[in-house]
């Protein structure tokens, strides 16, 4: 038998799959995993057979049934690949709108972040979990990277804004000269600010990020600019691979002091 042909029999019956997770808890004889699986002891009996025809399963003396370390692999792989496309179903919306800067996130990083969509029961859950991260307190050090002009992200970093925050913020051009168009007091207040500095890049961005004090976040954006996604996560990998996509579009982004006209 072919691996494809394996793995058919295994995804062929939610009863094959329950047993093998029974199985890997611990050892069962065919009557109980028919009790434990809801299904007849027959169905029971033939998964059992054609897991042991695998190599997956083995029948002790006793008359239990158990996991070999082949079965063993099998399952923590399996459930390791359930666990991957349930992720990749729900940053669906995500992907649609960043997958290129997804496309270099190490291993198992995006497995370990919150994914937050926007839905028609709750358009804005994506702005207020945003918003929730930032908090209202100051922070030690804040690096932004936006692709709009929104005056809610513009007061969350005011608000957290103190004497000693270390403050940063990427912007392309456009975003740069719609700002000073729209809100040229709190544009020029910004600038005035020693701990307050202003990157800008030629680029055109369409993602937004955010690391402050030990989490990241990144956010994506439609053809409209509207924010319909984002993803975030404390854990050290999140925050070191949302900094270095940070420090990627900074190394192409310069002051805005240094600003060519």
């Amino acid at each position: 038998m072919s691996a494809r042909e394996d793995v058919a029999f295994l995804v062929g019956s939610q009863s094959r799959e329950a047993i093998l997770r029974a199985l890997a808890v611990e050892p069962r004889r065919p009557t109980a995993l028919a009790e434990h699986c809801d299904c007849a002891r027959e169905t029971a009996q033939r998964t059992l057979a054609g897991f042991c025809d695998r190599g997956w399963a083995k029948k002790r003396s006793d008359g239990l049934y158990h996991l070999t370390p082949g079965g063993t692999m099998v399952h923590e792989r399996y459930e390791r690949f359930i666990e991957t496309v349930e992720c990749a179903d729900r940053m669906s919306e995500f992907l649609a709108n960043a997958a290129d800067i997804c496309e270099n996130a190490p291993p198992g990083v995006l497995g370990q972040m919150n994914i937050t969509t926007a839905a028609d029961n709750d358009p804005h859950a994506p702005l207020n979990r945003y918003l929730t991260i930032v908090g209202s307190e100051p922070v030690d050090r804040f690096r932004g990277v936006t692709p709009i002009v929104s005056r809610v992200f513009n007061e969350s970093a005011e608000a957290v804004l103190g004497e000693d925050t270390r403050m940063e913020l990427i912007v392309d051009r456009g975003v740069l000269e719609r700002s000073m168009d729209a809100y040229p007091d709190s544009f020029e207040r910004a600038r005035d600010l020693d701990q307050f500095e202003l990157q800008v890049t030629e680029e055109n961005l369409d993602f937004g990020l955010l690391v402050v004090d030990g989490h990241g976040l990144v956010s994506a954006y439609d053809e409209h600019n509207n924010l319909t996604a984002l993803v975030d996560g404390d854990a050290s990998e999140v925050v070191s691979w949302v900094e270095n996509l940070y420090e990627s579009v900074r190394s192409k982004s310069v002051p805005i002091d240094r600003l060519e006209p």
